[in-house]
């Protein structure tokens, strides 16, 4: 069973079925092909500040390992380190960038294939409230006492 993580994004006038194309479904899990090809992956879920970052670390590793005269070993130690974090943490970026431009989390569903959560997600989601129709107004309130008995002591006593 693998968890999903569910983001929807939300425009002003949008219809249900337009909504409903709005909706991203990231599966919450570690992935091995991330580990053994980072840059690929990075490219293809387009997480390009992710990728600018990798790059840049990667650079960095390995200047570093050059003019402090590292051992390869250490370096190729911090290369999977640095793989292995990617790894573990691609589902967590792929939300990130999805907040980013502008969607918002609607839950998490529990499912074993993205299909069966697409139908449990539907089967119980709730659209937020429209926000171009005006607020409701208020109900007329009317004086405590003036109509009637009001919980459970109406009138104080004296004693």
């Amino acid at each position: 069973m693998a968890i999903w993580n569910v983001l929807i994004k939300d425009r002003a006038g949008e219809t249900e079925m337009g909504r409903a194309e709005g909706v991203a479904f990231v599966r919450e899990q570690p992935f091995l092909l991330v580990f053994l090809f980072p840059l690929i992956a990075l490219l293809r879920f387009r997480l390009w500040l992710a990728l600018g970052l990798y790059l840049a670390l990667s650079l960095a590793l390995g200047l570093a390992g050059e003019w402090l005269r590292v051992p390869a070993l250490a370096q190729g130690v911090a290369q999977i380190g640095m793989h292995l974090l990617l790894a573990l943490e691609l589902s967590s970026l792929r939300v990130w960038k999805l907040r980013r431009i502008g969607y918002l989390e609607a839950g998490l569903v529990a499912a074993p294939n993205r299909e069966e959560a697409e139908r449990r997600f539907f089967a119980h989601y709730v659209p937020p409230a429209r926000r171009d129709l005006p607020p409701p107004r208020p109900l007329p309130s009317r004086p405590v006492g003036a109509a009637g008995v009001i919980g459970s002591f109406p009138e104080p006593r004296a004693s």
